[in-house]
């Protein structure tokens, strides 16, 4: 009974920062096997609200055009990582900043208007939230359709 409750709470906080989305269908992949564990994800859902660990950050039906609070969400992710280990900066060569070394996850719904990723993104490369590595999720299957992609060799 305790190594079931056990196992329910591990799956449960590992889908914690995972948001119900349509991903898009990919056509060519490179499958994720083997993730950080302290990977940074960040879900756009299809009206293009940000949400991190649960919680809304953005809400364009409130905040407008105006995205200050995307770029105070990454400044505080890429702080808290630095100050407790899960994320490393780096200076790289030709670079004036440092610049986080670890991958951030941008997850958006299939539907979601591609502006709302972009600004996103934006906001990563900004010398102060400094994330140059940036994945996108998408899907092997379209979860509407059922449609698979053949597996590439």
């Amino acid at each position: 009974f305790l190594l079931m409750i056990f196992f329910v709470l591990v799956i449960d906080l590992s889908q914690k920062n995972l948001e119900d989305l349509i991903l898009p269908r990919a056509e060519f992949m490179e499958p994720d096997e083997s993730p950080p564990e302290s990977r940074p994800i960040i879900n756009i859902l299809q009206n293009g609200t940000v949400v991190y660990g649960g919680d809304v950050y953005f809400d364009p039906t409130k905040d407008g055009k105006n995205y200050k609070k995307i770029a105070a969400l990454l400044k505080d992710i890429k702080d808290k990582g630095i100050n407790d280990g899960t994320l490393h900066e780096v200076q790289k060569d030709g670079l004036a900043a440092k610049v986080i070394d670890d991958p951030i996850l941008i997850r958006a719904d299939k539907w979601t208007e591609w502006h709302f990723v972009g600004e996103v993104m934006k906001q990563c490369s900004q010398p102060e939230i400094s994330f140059w590595k940036v994945q996108l999720a998408l899907s092997d299957q379209d979860k509407e359709t059922g449609e698979k992609n053949a597996r590439i060799k």
